[in-house]
């Protein structure tokens, strides 16, 4: 029996001696102070001290084959095209008014792009740095391409391996927050008051017109179950840290008005937090993401009120959503979203893998480092290169669910006659949702979503906020009736957050965006004051004033 490896055409290695050439390039040569070293030092050390029985001379020829040589044997182009591979083209002046050419066409496929980048650096490359000739380096690069000759090639190629944090630094035109700077280092799994000052404070300098798009990330999105953005901290002054998550909920919303503003979601959110996350729609997310929304969740159970009115009007997104699928997902009693769901829902923009999360973030920071007005367009284009498929969405197989039995919610009927309706259906799926009728925590918090919702649906979107806040501050004082938390007399949203300086965004930013949110809507007010006199308008027909299209 041959001992050859057959199944890639082209190869004469032995199945024994890729092994082999696999294990010396995968040798931890920082370790043995090689780094540095050239191609035939590393032979040398590698056939003197790690593996005696290879054969250097078969080592160096398979090297060859990957176009791995000694400085000293390339040639003066593989030279020049080596320099203009390894420059740093994010960090380039000038280089980012070119990009909105990248991106002025319809065609997103990741080639198409790639071609236009490609044909883009090299011009700026030519012009800036030294000669180069864009068709030669083509040319160049078809030729001389490494011959696909190691079946393992897939395992040690560098293209296929991610690094392992993102440099976010060197885009100058894209504001930064770090959530993982922010966290209290000795209370990093809670979002405190502090915390969320701080992302307040940061979020204000973001105005600063030589940032084109802000970028909201968690450099501590690491190991198997990595946290993006952790629980509002649930001790000492609940109100308080309710408050302020409002007023970072609405400067963040006032900040996406005036530029785009993404968060490259790689990790758990907390339901406790969705207000702030769902303040953009652009949202890149990979397969670490996911949000436990449950009612039965131990968040759900201290905070479950948040996003409501997001929820309420989950219908105003590009996505195609039945009525009451928001009922569905807030009833549920154990319901884990993830990227898939999150995707068919219309919340995101894009799916990049976590093993490809750090390269991905950078080729869209570079995209919306592209000046206005084609900032948003080409840092969605670019989500859109980046991007795969993220998988089958579980919400999906239950429309039909949805709509015969969820889809009343959103029209009055109760979350205890939903419970009395399934009890009836004989299926594990029903099951489950019966058992949180008969559990108080649960289902107090099931009946104070879906209230919310009905009841938000109806209001201007300041007023909405602050029924929001009110109801949440009450549930952390021990009321869940739905009734008293939804009342009639809607307070203030400007009165609730103004006893920190945090509450006003500063009026230049957005005059009118101010009044409809921080400062009330005059229409707001007077309804507030005096609902009878406007009980005949229909409000539904009045225009919203989110940002949640955007």
């Amino acid at each position: 029996m041959s001992n050859e490896i057959t199944q890639v055409k082209g190869c004469e290695f032995t199945t024994d001696e890729l092994q082999r050439f696999h294990h010396y390039y995968k040798y931890d040569w920082a370790a043995a102070g090689l780094v540095y070293a050239p191609v035939s030092k590393r032979i040398q050390h590698f056939v003197e001290t790690v593996d005696t029985g290879i054969d250097s001379n078969r080592l160096q020829e398979w090297l060859h084959t990957m176009g791995i040589v000694e400085e000293s044997e390339k040639s003066e182009q593989a030279r020049l095209y080596e320099r203009f591979e390894n420059f740093d083209f994010a960090a380039a002046v000038g280089f980012n008014q070119m990009l909105a050419d990248v991106y002025a066409t319809d065609d997103v496929s990741k080639h198409g792009v790639g071609e236009r980048m490609d044909q883009a650096k090299a011009q700026y490359y030519s012009d800036n740095i030294e000669p180069l000739v864009y068709s030669e380096y083509k040319e160049y690069k078809e030729v001389n391409a490494p011959k696909p000759v190691c079946p393992y090639q897939d395992l040690w190629d560098p293209k296929g391996a991610d690094k392992e944090s993102a440099d976010t630094n060197k885009f100058a035109n894209v504001r930064t927050i770090d959530i993982a700077k922010l966290l209290d280092p000795d209370n990093v799994d809670v979002l405190t008051i502090g915390a969320i000052n701080l992302f307040i404070d940061a979020a204000k300098t973001a105005y600063d017109q030589k940032y084109f798009a802000v970028a909201v990330v968690n450099s501590r999105c690491n190991g198997p179950e990595p946290m993006f953005l952790p629980a509002l901290s649930s001790t000492g002054d609940c109100p308080a840290t309710l408050k302020a998550a409002m007023r970072l909920q609405i400067e963040l919303r006032n900040l996406n008005k005036t530029k785009p503003l993404v968060f490259f979601a790689n990790g758990v959110v907390d339901t406790s937090t969705l207000g702030i996350l769902m303040s953009t729609v652009d949202i890149v997310t990979s397969e670490m993401f996911c949000v436990s929304i449950g009612s039965v969740s131990q968040s759900s159970q201290k905070f479950p009120l948040s996003a409501l009115y997001d929820w309420a009007h989950l219908s105003n997104h590009q996505a195609k959503v039945s009525k009451g699928t928001a009922e569905y997902i807030m009833c549920s009693p154990d319901l884990v979203l993830r990227s898939a769901e999150w995707s068919t829902l219309g919340l995101g923009i894009g799916f990049v893998s976590h093993r490809k999360f750090a390269s991905g973030m950078e080729q869209i920071l570079l995209a919306a480092s592209c000046p206005p007005p084609h900032t948003r367009d080409a840092l969605r284009k670019a989500c859109a290169v980046e991007s795969v498929y993220s998988g089958p969405s579980k919400i999906n197989v239950w429309e039909q669910e949805i709509l015969k039995y969820f889809a009343p919610l959103a029209d009055g009927k109760t979350v205890l006659e939903l419970a009395d309706e399934l009890r009836a259906v004989k299926a594990p799926w029903a099951e489950k949702y019966v058992v949180f009728a008969n559990a108080k925590e649960s289902n107090n918090v099931a009946k104070a979503r879906v209230a919310g919702m009905q009841r938000v649906r109806g209001l201007e979107y300041s007023q909405a906020l602050a029924l929001e806040l009110s109801a949440a501050i009450a549930w952390t004082a021990g009321t869940t009736e739905e009734t008293k938390l939804f009342s009639r007399n809607i307070p203030s949203l400007s009165d609730l957050i103004s006893e920190n300086t945090h509450a006003t965004p500063e009026p230049q930013r957005n005059g009118a965006l101010q009044s409809e949110v921080a400062g009330e809507c005059p229409f707001a007010k007077m309804y507030r004051k005096n609902p009878e006199r406007f009980k005949h308008v229909n409000l539904g027909s009045i225009a919203d004033h989110h940002s949640l299209d955007l």
